[in-house]
């Protein structure tokens, strides 16, 4: 497979983010015999026990990368903001294109991390959203069809026939319209699915060629996979989950800090996850690139991507570059997400796809 246009299955970032929170106590309970009477009241023993730890603490960000572990690759890059108070979660979707500038030339943003790893990862991500970073998790994408398998599947409204060939990737996504059951290899095909070998007026209604939708389409596989799946009825299947995790992924969160968030699994589901769109506009030329308006990204960060503590402290002059025009020297600056400037487009303005996207989920669990 070409791993050049590889991608994090945001999914994956979720699931490990979750589950990997949930290790120590399962087996804590699982070791103590207590596997068999696992109930809602032993859920709120363990909240109980957890609760002092977990308020004393404020929310904190992590760099969340994923693609191949082998080659580091990392198309896919998110940012989310955990409150364990509030057990609300924020996610921003970075676009692999974001421009930015490191080492001196201008970049996208998924080169950090194959040449820097995550110390030069973090540092980007902080230096353009002027955030602070505490933790950071790399997620190989191998671990994603292996999870939906084990789990019996994920139930998703595909939102239209689904045809896509690109032999130089041996990429072939080929799914129907419709609510159905998908797979490891079919949630694949319908995460990566972008654009079509031939455009209709239906698919128009959801896609518009741009990875933006589908990093939406991502988000909504994400919230259904957590509506149907964090549930006890797969708490027998937790070890082998657990083993693809940790066969293929990287953090810094230390097993103490995971034992203290594992009381609060319980507490997460679809409706704590709040998806959040970095604003910016795409840029109509080569290399093609993505914009972030720094101020606007900058201004929603602020607000719901609190963190006292950081990873990597990050100087001001790293930050001080993405707010003067020569970052985008190429065209003139960007000011929103529904106005273009010369040498832009807009992501939204006239896009039938924005006004009429709808990709409504089954209403009962999967079993």
């Amino acid at each position: 497979m070409n791993l050049r246009k590889f991608y994090l299955i945001t999914t994956i970032v979720v699931s490990a983010f979750l589950f990997i929170a949930g290790i120590a106590v399962f087996n804590y309970i699982n070791a103590g015999g207590l596997g068999d009477s696992l109930s809602a009241n032993s859920n709120n023993t363990i909240n109980d026990i957890f609760k002092p730890f977990m308020k004393s603490r404020g929310p904190f960000n992590v760099l969340v990368l994923g693609g191949d572990k082998v080659n580091k690759n990392s198309d896919t890059m998110m940012l989310v903001n955990f409150d364990p108070v509030t057990y609300k979660i924020n996610v921003m979707s970075i676009p692999r294109d974001t421009k930015v500038k490191i080492e001196k030339n201008y970049r996208k943003i998924n080169y950090a991390y194959p040449h820097g790893g995550e110390d030069l990862a973090v540092q980007t991500v902080s230096g353009l959203m002027d955030v602070n970073i505490k933790y950071f998790v790399f997620v190989d994408t191998a671990a994603f069809r292996k999870i939906i398998d084990l789990l019996g599947g994920v139930e998703i409204n595909v939102p239209a026939d689904m045809d896509y060939d690109d032999p130089t990737q041996n990429l072939h996504i080929h799914l129907k319209k419709g609510v159905k059951t998908l797979n490891g290899d079919e949630s694949e095909q319908f995460i990566r699915f972008r654009d079509p070998n031939k455009w209709t007026k239906e698919i128009r209604k959801y896609y518009d060629g741009s990875d933006l939708k589908r990093i939406e389409a991502q988000q909504y596989f994400v919230k259904e996979f957590i509506r149907q799946k964090f549930t006890l009825q797969y708490i027998t299947r937790i070890n082998s989950i657990i083993n693809v995790i940790f066969e293929n992924i990287e953090t810094n969160f230390t097993l103490n800090e995971i034992v203290k968030l594992s009381g609060l699994v319980s507490k997460i589901n679809g409706e704590s996850i709040n998806f959040i769109s970095m604003p910016g506009t795409t840029l109509d030329g080569s290399p093609w690139y993505y914009l972030c308006d720094v101020e606007k990204t900058r201004e929603i960060t602020a607000t719901e991507f609190k963190c006292s503590e950081s990873y990597i402290p990050i100087e001001n002059s790293a930050k001080e570059v993405y707010t003067k025009t020569d970052i985008n020297k190429d065209n003139t600056t960007v000011n929103t997400t529904t106005k273009s400037s010369t040498g832009t487009k807009s992501t939204t303005k006239n896009n039938p796809s924005n006004s009429d996207s709808s990709l409504s989920g089954p209403q009962t669990p999967a079993p």
